[in-house]
Order: C-alpha cells, then structure tokens, then sequence
C-alpha cells in the first residue's frame, strides 16, 4: 500500500468539503482507495490529508486523470503550497 500525505493551510472543514467533492465527481474513476482529513494539534490552520493507493503505480495513474487534475487546480488555488510525503505502508496494526 502507498500512502500520500499533503500538508497545507486551510480550515479543516473546507479541506474536507473539497475532498467530499472530489470523491463524488471521480467516484468509479479514481484509485484512491481511503482519505483521512486531520487537523494539526500544533499548528492551528495547517491540515494533513492522507490518501491510500494499492500501489505507487495507481497513485501515478490517478494523478493523470481529467477529474484528478481538475480538482488538483481548484485545490491549489484554494491551498497554494502543498507539502508532499510519499510512503510505503509498512504494517498496519490494530491495537
């Protein structure tokens, strides 16, 4: 499992109505398997939005989609900087 995180500024509700949108409009399209929305305890107005792909190869093909790089564009003129973490999940463990 691949796993992205951005980080950005922004209210975490607004984050999380773009991402709603998002999922509805690329829904049957998308590769993006799961999204989680937190909001940084530290930093008030910064958001982390991870997002969960079976692969580095489904991520790569889900950024070329139309529906992804036309929420990617709204996106960023609603955020502007985005920092990007790129992971490969490791263990997932329920304690």
């Amino acid at each position: 499992m691949f796993v992205q995180i951005m980080e950005f500024e922004l209210d975490p509700q607004e984050a999380a109505r773009l991402l709603n949108e998002y999922a509805e409009a690329a829904r049957g399209e998308t590769y993006a398997r799961r999204a989680m929305i937190c909001a940084d305890r530290n930093r008030p107005g910064f958001v982390h939005q991870l997002i969960f792909f079976d692969s580095i190869e489904e991520a790569e093909l889900n950024n070329q989609l139309d529906v992804t790089q036309s929420a990617a564009a709204d996106f960023g003129e609603a955020v502007g900087d985005v920092a990007f973490t790129d992971l490969d999940l490791i263990a997932d463990i329920t304690i």
